[in-house]
């Protein structure tokens, strides 16, 4: 599997912690950045998540936005 963020700032694992956190599911994440005009959809959360997918800054930004979470809080490097 080709991962799209080095292992030490693994964006998707942050994304599905925050969700997590939040008691969201990928469905329900989707649906809300569908409301912030952010096009992802359940699959696509997913394959973010694993690091599959690539990220733009903008899907970034919503993400961010969307989980409450400040935008630097996602590009953490992992100890």
């Amino acid at each position: 599997m080709k991962r799209s963020t080095p292992l030490s700032r693994n964006i998707g694992a942050k994304v599905k912690y925050y969700r997590e956190l939040r008691e969201l599911t990928q469905k329900e994440l989707a649906a809300r950045l569908q409301t912030v005009d952010c096009d992802l959809t359940e699959s696509m959360v997913g394959q973010i998540e694993i690091g599959y997918r690539a990220t733009s800054v903008f899907e970034i930004d919503k993400l961010a936005e969307v989980l409450g979470v400040d935008y630097n809080a996602l590009f953490a490097q992992d100890e």
